[in-house]
This record gives structure tokens, C-alpha cells and sequence, in this order.
């Protein structure tokens, strides 16, 4: 498993919806889904627990999270994901398999202690 950090915003996947400053996210090769401290929904005006609930598996045990459709926006432009929002996430945010892997390629080079990140653009 691979982690490496990322620059990144979000906003609400409407038209003109203002975003986030730029924070930190951990690309995560281990996490299932995108997950973000409930804090950035509160930023974008969510009502966290209005999402569909999943309970999760994590290092801590079983925790509820709380699933909204947001726009991610990293190099290469924004992509639409459904994240999850988790209250005591000890982190501003995860990047995981669905909702990041499924949009790159990324290439971890551990030896370099680089990761390169190419973005998937399907018609």
C-alpha cells in the first residue's frame, strides 16, 4: 500500500458552485472510496447527514460516513464523485479507489519517492 499527498479543492457539483481553498488529501492505494472530514461538507453547506449512510471498516473499527456527490478538483480538471464525510476523520481527506483511482493512472516509484499521476479521459 502507497500514500503520497496531494493538493486539492472540492465544491458542490453545480454550475458556478464556489469551492474550497486548496488543502492537502492523501492518495491512499488501501481506501476504498474518497472520504472527507465532515468539516469541508459544513464548508460547502451540506447537511452531512441527509447523504446516504455506509458504514465503513477502518483501522478504528466500524464508523458511519454519510455519501454526497461532489465536484473534486485536482490537475486536469474537476471530476464528479460520490465521497464519503466522516466526523472524526483524523485528516482533511482520503483519495481513494472509487472516485480517484478510477479516474488516473497512477504510478507509485518508491526507489524515485515520487508517484505520477496521469488523468483518464473517457468519450
Amino acid at each position: 500500500m502507497y500514500s503520497v499527498r496531494l493538493n486539492v479543492s472540492v465544491a458542490l457539483p453545480s454550475p458556478g458552485a464556489p469551492r474550497t481553498k486548496r488543502f492537502e488529501a492523501i492518495i491512499d492505494s488501501g481506501a476504498t472510496r474518497c472520504m472527507f472530514h465532515c468539516d469541508i461538507g459544513r464548508f460547502l453547506a451540506l447537511d452531512i447527514r441527509s447523504g446516504e449512510k455506509e458504514v465503513t471498516q477502518g483501522i478504528g473499527g466500524l464508523t458511519d460516513t454519510y455519501l454526497h456527490d461532489i465536484a473534486l478538483y485536482i490537475p486536469g480538471g474537476p471530476v464528479t464523485i460520490k465521497a464519503a464525510f466522516k466526523e472524526d476523520l483524523p485528516i482533511p481527506a482520503l483519495l481513494g479507489m472509487n472516485g480517484f483511482f478510477e479516474h488516473f493512472v497512477i504510478t507509485f516509484n518508491q526507489s524515485a519517492l515520487m508517484c505520477e499521476i496521469e488523468r483518464v479521459y473517457r468519450a
